[in-house]
C-alpha cells in the first residue's frame, strides 16, 4: 500500500506535536522496483481491480508485488472517532 509518505510516522507526529516533519516521499515506481529485484510488479488504480490481480498473482510462479495506492488523509479523524477521549 503506497501513499508516498511514512504515514504511520506522520500520524504519530500529528498526535504528539500537531504537525508532521520529513515524512513525504517522492513518487516512486513500485512496478519497476519489483522488476529490479526479479519480481513481477502490477499497479492497480482501484480496489475493484484487486481481487482479480491478486488471484492472477497467486496463479503465476514467483513473486508478484501489487502496487495499491491508499489515502490515509482521514486517519486522525477516524482514530478520534474510534477512541473517544484519547486525543483530549
Amino acid at each position: 500500500m503506497r501513499d508516498n509518505s511514512y504515514d504511520m510516522v506522520g500520524f504519530q507526529e500529528v498526535l504528539k506535536y500537531g504537525r508532521t516533519s520529513g515524512i513525504e516521499l517522492a513518487d516512486y515506481d513500485v512496478v519497476h522496483y519489483a522488476k529490479a529485484f526479479g519480481a513481477k510488479g502490477i499497479r492497480i488504480h482501484s480496489m475493484d481491480q484487486f481481487a482479480e490481480v491478486f488471484r492472477m498473482s497467486l496463479a503465476e510462479p514467483g513473486v508478484t508485488l501489487i502496487d495499491v495506492p491508499v489515502d490515509y488523509s482521514r486517519n486522525i479523524e477516524l482514530f478520534a472517532e474510534l477512541h473517544d477521549g484519547v486525543l483530549d
